[in-house]
């Protein structure tokens, strides 16, 4: 099994074999909640954001990270959007908050649901241009 198969579950520290909690962030139904997955695995990341491709973006101080669609501006139509304080641009589609420990395992998120609802504002439907950015630089 190749540690980046999705369709094996990926046990997450901190979390039980058969649950995984995060924090969901839906802009369609601009609502900021606590969710338990069904299964801890990749697999069931993409089913609740509803992607087959996956980005983590604006890590947080205490080892969160907001987990993206990496593909929803190549939706037609995009899907809702949002802000998230310490991320420079709108987020489409629903997003979940994550933890990480100091090994790199997600685990159950330091924040909690109040603090990530302060962080968001939902702007609902909105077109943004998809940027594709390179950064070269010369390796040793």
């Amino acid at each position: 099994m190749s540690k980046f198969d999705a369709t094996q579950p990926k046990q997450c520290a901190g979390a039980t074999a058969r649950t995984f909690k995060v924090i969901s962030i839906d802009p369609t139904r601009q609502v900021v909640e606590e969710v338990e997955l069904n299964a801890n695995s990749l697999r069931a990341i993409y089913n609740h954001i509803g992607c087959q491709c996956i980005d983590v973006v604006c890590s947080q101080q205490k080892g969160d990270a907001l987990t993206v669609d990496d593909e929803a501006l190549l939706l037609d139509p995009q899907p809702p959007a949002f802000r998230f304080e310490g991320f420079n641009g709108r987020i489409h589609g629903i997003a979940i908050v994550t933890g990480c420990d100091k090994r790199g395992n997600t685990i159950t998120p330091k924040m909690t649901v109040d603090e990530v609802r302060r962080r968001v504002q939902f702007i609902g439907d909105v077109y943004t241009q998809p940027l594709i950015t390179v950064i070269s630089f010369d390796w040793p």
